[in-house]
Parts: structure tokens; C-alpha cells; sequence
């Protein structure tokens, strides 16, 4: 009898191979969003895509911390009518926004992998001027476009981007002295000098594009996450596009990737 009562206890004090496995998994979510986390802080900046993206991590390893209370919790709600319904509705728009995401980044590559047709004219979108000095995604974009100019010497290049806060000229003027200072030909480049965003980009580009008789199919030069929404932008102002996709600094792809999901969600729903 003695040794049934402590066989019993032994059982109790032993740790299931299920719980063992629950306790490794949000483990090792814990780790991946301490990883995320110093991610988005490497930016060494505040802005939208770091704010939701540090929040969303934060949540996360609270979750797992706390998991065995919200477990608990989740038992109790399902237990009525109404509570199941709300489990339910969190768990349908949780794997609905969760779609949404890995759908977002795949239309992201593959916008950054469509070829621009023979003869486009590239257009090169602009990104921010710190005085006189172009921004590190501007310089790889500037090299981006360099290099597509230099192995499509016919090819003509709208450069666009007006004059922001901060800046001691307009994102085209800037791009325009730095090709002209690496040897493309200003024959080759107009500028668009008023625009402030992606779709005024396209807009206003358009507007030289056809004033000077050039080709109105376009290679658009932007960061790679960046191309698939400009060329929504650009087919709805009756533009055919590819993608000549310039590289992202990796300290800045977790924020940029961020915001950027936002950012075509809300091109997709609320711009026509």
C-alpha cells in the first residue's frame, strides 16, 4: 500500500512529455522575438514599422511567458456560448491577419522579381536627402539605376523626388549629380522635382514621360519590398512596369518590410 501512495506521487511530480514539448516551443519563440526585437531597435530610430513590430514581440514573449494563465483562461471562456464565439472570432481574424502577412511578402518578392519590357524607361523613385548627402537607400538605389543605365545604354530615366524638410535639394537634383558625376549622360535623365509620394512619383513622371515622347512602359528603380506596390500605382495610371530592385540595408529591412505591409494593404483597400 505504502509503495502505491508513493509510485502515485512520483507521477504527480513528473513533468508530461507534451508539457516538456509545450515549454521547448515557447522557448523558442522567446529567443526568435528577442532576435525580432534587437532587429527593430538596430534601426537606432522610432518610426511606425519599429513601434509595431517591437509591440507585436513584446506581446508575444508575454504570451508564452504567461501562456499557462491564458490557457486557463481560454478553458473558461469556451465554456459558454458567447465566450467560444469571441475564442473564435480572435482565432479566424489571428489567422486571417497571419495570411494576410505571408501573402504580402510573397506579392513583395515577386513584384521585385517582374523584368521590365525591351526599351522602358526607367524611373527612379526618391528617398531621403540629409543636407547635400543622399540617405544610404537613396545611394543604393542611385547604384541600382547606374547599373541598369550602364547595361541599357539607349535606355532614358526619370528621376523623381522633390525637397524635403532637412534637405538642400530636391531627391531628383541629388540623384542627378551623383549619375551624372559616375558618367551616364544628362541627355539620358529628366528630372521630377515636386513629388513627395510613390503615387505623386508615378503621377508626375507620367506627366515627362509622355511630354517628351518617351516609352510608357517603365523599370522602376525602388527598394525590392517597395516594387510591387509602385506597380499597382503604376498600372492604375495606365503603365506597364518591371522591377529593377535595389538592395535593402539589412539594419533597416525589419522596420521598412514592417511598414511596408501596412503600407499595400491600404494601397489595395483604400486607394483607387
Amino acid at each position: 500500500m505504502e509503495e502505491t501512495k508513493n509510485n502515485r506521487k512520483d507521477k504527480r511530480g513528473e513533468i508530461s512529455p507534451k508539457k516538456i514539448a509545450g515549454i521547448a516551443v515557447r522557448v523558442v519563440i522567446i529567443i526568435l522575438s528577442l532576435i525580432m526585437i534587437l532587429w527593430y531597435i538596430d534601426s537606432s530610430f522610432i518610426a511606425f514599422g519599429n513601434v509595431v513590430g517591437i509591440s507585436f514581440f513584446i506581446i508575444v514573449i508575454a504570451a508564452c511567458l504567461g501562456w499557462d494563465f491564458i490557457a486557463a483562461f481560454i478553458r473558461r471562456l469556451s465554456k459558454t456560448k458567447g465566450g467560444r464565439a469571441v475564442v473564435i472570432a480572435f482565432g479566424v481574424l489571428g489567422g486571417l491577419f497571419a495570411a494576410y502577412v505571408c501573402i504580402a511578402i510573397g506579392l513583395m518578392n515577386y513584384g521585385a522579381s517582374r523584368e521590365p519590357e525591351p526599351g522602358a524607361t526607367v524611373v527612379v523613385l526618391g528617398c531621403q536627402v540629409r543636407g547635400d548627402v543622399p540617405s544610404l537607400t537613396l545611394k543604393l538605389r542611385m547604384d541600382a539605376a547606374f547599373d541598369y543605365l550602364s547595361a541599357h545604354p539607349d535606355a532614358k530615366a526619370v528621376l523623381s523626388g522633390g525637397q524635403g524638410d532637412g534637405e538642400n535639394m530636391s531627391e531628383a537634383q541629388c540623384m542627378y549629380e551623383y549619375l551624372t558625376e559616375k558618367g551616364i549622360s544628362g541627355d539620358r535623365l529628366f528630372i521630377e522635382d515636386k513629388s513627395t509620394t510613390t503615387n505623386e512619383n508615378i503621377k508626375f513622371s507620367k506627366v515627362i514621360i509622355e511630354e517628351n515622347g518617351l516609352s510608357p512602359d517603365l523599370a522602376i528603380v525602388t527598394d525590392w519590398y517597395h516594387e510591387y506596390r509602385a506597380s499597382i500605382i503604376a498600372r492604375r495610371a495606365g503603365c506597364k512596369s518591371g522591377a529593377v530592385s535595389a538592395p535593402t540595408a539589412n539594419f533597416l529591412t525589419a522596420h521598412l518590410v514592417t511598414r511596408e505591409i501596412f503600407a499595400l494593404g491600404n494601397e489595395v483597400l483604400f486607394k483607387r
